[in-house]
């Protein structure tokens, strides 16, 4: 696969990824675009699937860019049950207002980890998620048996999920696995 584009190299690419093995016997389906128009096709699966869900969660995490000030929003993620999609803002030439609506849309739930600060980067960026749906795991969560002030996601995860991803982050290789 080739490295994702860098700053202000803004190209059209699109890689799809099936049965991405999660945990146990669990699987995804991941799209990663800068396409505008697959941005919408996954859009428009996630809001299928929403429309059946009494509670409508959707997972959410953003990437910052490292190398100019303000940081901004590089990446988007978003999750519906196991479908995600890693939107590559960064290297994306078209504004999508589909996505806009998806954000600011109030039947859904926004969850996601230190949420506080991707809202702001995503506004920085001029994206926006509804200010009034947002969980913020690490405030309303807490292991009760770890004693630092706020959880890891890794600590979060190993206690709810299984304990090897607390371990998980330390053994990212970071030159193969940042590779899109």
């Amino acid at each position: 696969m080739a490295d994702a584009p860098l700053y202000k190299q803004r190209r059209k690419y699109t890689k799809e990824l099936h049965n991405v093995h999660l945990h146990g016997n669990h699987k995804l389906h991941v799209l990663c675009t800068s396409k505008g128009k697959d941005v919408d096709k996954m859009l428009s699966t996630f809001r299928r699937k929403l429309g059946g869900m009494p509670v409508k969660l959707v997972g959410v995490d953003v990437e910052y860019t490292h190398y100019e000030k303000p940081q901004r929003a590089a990446v988007l993620q978003l999750c519906v049950e196991k479908e995600c999609l890693v939107y590559h803002i960064s290297a994306a030439k078209d504004r999508l207002m589909e996505l806009d609506k998806f954000l600011m849309n109030d039947e859904y739930t926004f969850v996601g980890f230190a949420i506080e600060g991707d809202k702001i980067k995503l506004k920085v960026s001029g994206l926006e998620i509804n200010s009034d749906n947002y969980i913020d795991i690490q405030v309303e969560w807490r292991d009760p048996y770890n004693k630092k002030k706020f959880d890891s996601l890794a600590d979060v995860a190993g206690r709810m999920i299984d304990i090897h991803y607390r371990e998980m982050k330390k053994k990212i290789n970071r030159k193969e696995d940042h590779t899109l």
